[in-house]
């Protein structure tokens, strides 16, 4: 399915920052910043991994192994 905004990213772009025309490029910003509340409402990122209930007692420990470590 085309993407209409994708669309206008892309016109925005070249009419707006290579071709020099204010109108494409006040679009241009609308447009991505559409996009960019769009990816910050988005909950697909995140997601639940895991799920367990904790005990009296019980304690959680979490770490990263860096790279150097392997």
């Amino acid at each position: 399915m085309p993407d209409p905004l994708g669309y206008l990213r892309r016109q925005a772009i070249r009419r707006g920052v290579v071709g020099g025309s204010r109108a494409w490029l006040i679009l241009g910003g609308a447009v991505w910043g559409v996009r960019l509340l769009r990816r910050m409402a988005s909950t697909r990122q995140m997601r639940k991994v895991l799920s367990q209930e904790l005990r009296p007692g019980e304690s959680l420990i979490i770490s990263h192994l860096s790279d150097e470590s392997q």
